[in-house]
């Protein structure tokens, strides 16, 4: 049995995400979520991977990008972005250094965009880049003893293993990559493996955790409070309206749509920001929580959108994130919701959802 096959024996259900088919959930979303909490595995391989070398890669790249990446050692990383000449977010993606390469995860679906945008920007720099996303599987671990489950099945040391930072190991012959992740995704680490080798990897994964569906991933997502592609980061907000200010190096030189982002930071001229909402519904409703973005009023006056939303089962009702007028941006300031069918009270919660954590 494949992977795609056990996927397909167990999940109850699928979702296309950037054109892949990925379980919804396997057996229980909310036993999943729980599992999440400790420690459970998921295949991410629908990642985008692309390989970026040359003796000018690092030079390009960082005119392209947001955050300072010159200068990294083999095998550290950051959080990066990439933006178009209005501000906007071209993609969030991670990225870390090889020996002779910079090496890119991009979200789902938009690892074309990004090789086409780097590619298009390349003059007479000396760069090759490469998408590698067939290449290679990615499985993700998800909860805070992800790093002691690995100690366990592996023996390995990842610990202390900084965020964005990678480390190599060799199993049976078999390289994997490890990488730390968790600033922009609720993964605690992505582990990289050669596509041949994926089942391998999870059958001696799944025997210490659960697997988890991409519904469980995104109630984690939104727990913590973190912006998603195509969600919160869409073409309509900039960077500093959606939490992504700590991936913006403001002492790096130029790049595209410095200006923009520049101006609003020096002029105070960001109106919107991202809040965590707590929703008047003790039960799932699915059906409405797919239906994002939906408008916010306080009282009659449109306050933002809700972009994101599900149940949670630590709080007992539904919860999401929005993107508020700093006017309302208030933590319990009382909102209203309204979808075509039916309307929803609530409250804003802290902007990165802490409380809910």
């Amino acid at each position: 049995m494949t992977l795609s096959e056990f996927h397909h024996s167990q999940a109850k259900a699928f979702i296309d995400i950037g054109g892949y088919q990925i379980p919804t959930y396997y057996q229980n979303a909310v036993a999943e979520f729980h599992a999440a909490q400790k420690a459970a595995i998921m295949d991410r391989s629908f990642i985008g991977k692309l390989r970026v070398s040359g003796k000018d890669r690092e030079t390009l790249l960082h005119r392209l990008t947001t955050n300072e990446m010159r200068h990294l050692p083999v095998g550290a990383g950051v959080v990066n972005i990439f933006t178009n000449a209005k501000g906007r977010v071209v993609d969030v993606v991670e990225m870390f250094t090889e020996a002779e390469s910079i090496f890119l995860l991009t979200s789902p679906g938009r690892v074309s965009m990004v090789k086409q945008w780097i590619e298009k920007y390349t003059f007479i720099e000396e760069v090759r880049c490469e998408d590698l996303t067939a290449q290679f599987g990615v499985i993700s671990l998800l909860g805070e003893e992800s790093a002691a489950l690995l100690q366990k099945v592996f023996a390995w040391d990842v610990g202390n293993l900084p965020a964005q930072h990678t480390r190599t190991f060799v199993v049976e012959g078999r390289r994997v990559l490890v990488q730390r992740s968790g600033l922009i995704t609720p993964v605690q680490f992505n582990l990289m493996v050669a596509a041949d080798d994926l089942k391998k990897f999870w059958q001696l994964l799944i025997t210490q955790a659960t697997p988890a569906g991409h519904a469980a991933y995104e109630m984690l997502r939104i727990h913590r409070g973190l912006p998603r592609m195509e969600k919160e980061i869409t073409d309509e907000y900039n960077p500093h309206e959606v939490g992504l200010l700590p991936f913006i190096n403001f002492d790096k030189g130029c790049y595209i749509g410095q200006e923009v982002i520049a101006r609003l930071d020096s002029y105070q001229k960001v109106q919107r920001q991202l809040a965590g909402v707590r929703l008047d519904l003790s039960a799932p409703d699915d059906k409405l929580f797919a239906a994002t973005p939906a408008p916010i009023y306080v009282g009659e006056q449109l306050a933002g959108q809700l972009t994101s939303a599900c149940f949670s089962p630590k709080v007992g009702m539904a919860v999401g994130l929005a993107v508020i007028r700093k006017q309302f941006a208030m933590p319990a300031v009382v909102l209203e919701v309204r979808w075509p069918e039916r309307s929803v009270q609530g409250y804003l919660l802290g902007a990165d959802n802490a409380d809910l954590r």
